[in-house]
């Protein structure tokens, strides 16, 4: 999945277009669909840390083998003004959606090739 998909995903979601994307996004269950809807709201404010895959950085700020970033969590104070900005109510069912697909999604982009 790329930034593209994520985009037309979140237009139909938001057109209740769900049926027309394609088989890769037709398994939200439409109670799901507020969650989804409100995580790729948000998508883009990760906390994210530079560590060495030899977990070596110096203090000089080189790294001794190249820096792949790590995905700690959501930054949960700019995901509060991104769901207020987008009139996103958040209600604790939301909220724990929103953490099922943190995990997942940080999971997902910090595996290994």
């Amino acid at each position: 999945m790329d930034a593209g998909s994520l985009a037309v995903m979140r237009e139909a979601i938001a057109d209740g277009r769900t049926r027309d994307l394609d088989d890769e996004f037709t398994h939200v269950w439409p109670e799901h669909v507020a969650i989804v809807a409100a995580f790729l709201c948000v998508a883009t404010q990760w906390r994210v840390v530079a560590c060495s895959a030899g977990g070596v950085i110096s203090p000089a700020g080189g790294a001794v083998s190249p820096a792949v970033p790590v995905y700690i969590a959501l930054d949960y104070a700019a995901v509060r003004v991104g769901l207020d900005a987008e009139g996103v109510t958040i209600t604790p069912e939301l909220w724990r959606g929103l953490r099922v697909m943190e995990s997942a999604a940080a999971a997902a982009l910090n595996e290994a090739d």
